[in-house]
């Protein structure tokens, strides 16, 4: 009963600190100067507030730039996105650019 209890109360601490969640930092995954892949924590993504995740995104799109600057398509257009499983429960969010003139 108290572990239920507990389980309880720390779920209910989870969620009204949803909005303290840091930004998930966004990885490079693949790049081949014709596109880049960008992936952000899915878990981190849906537990932060809706400001920390347009944060997140905007630090995608800024790296996914800063990447198609190195090649000889200059400009980061964002294209699709994905989830890809890591373990039963987690997740990436894979963003995907294309590179282009």
């Amino acid at each position: 009963m108290k572990s239920a209890l507990l389980l309880v109360a720390t779920s209910g601490l989870l969620m009204s600190c949803s909005g303290l969640v840091p930004a998930p930092e966004p990885v490079i995954s693949s790049f081949n100067e014709a596109s880049v892949g960008i992936q952000l924590q899915g878990f981190a993504m849906e537990m932060a507030s809706p400001e920390v995740r347009n944060a997140a995104l905007a630090a995608a799109d800024d790296q996914a730039a800063g990447v198609c600057r190195r090649g000889p398509n200059r400009r980061a257009e964002f294209a699709s996105t994905r989830n890809v499983p890591t373990g039963q429960y987690s997740y990436v969010i894979e963003r995907l650019y294309l590179c282009l003139r």
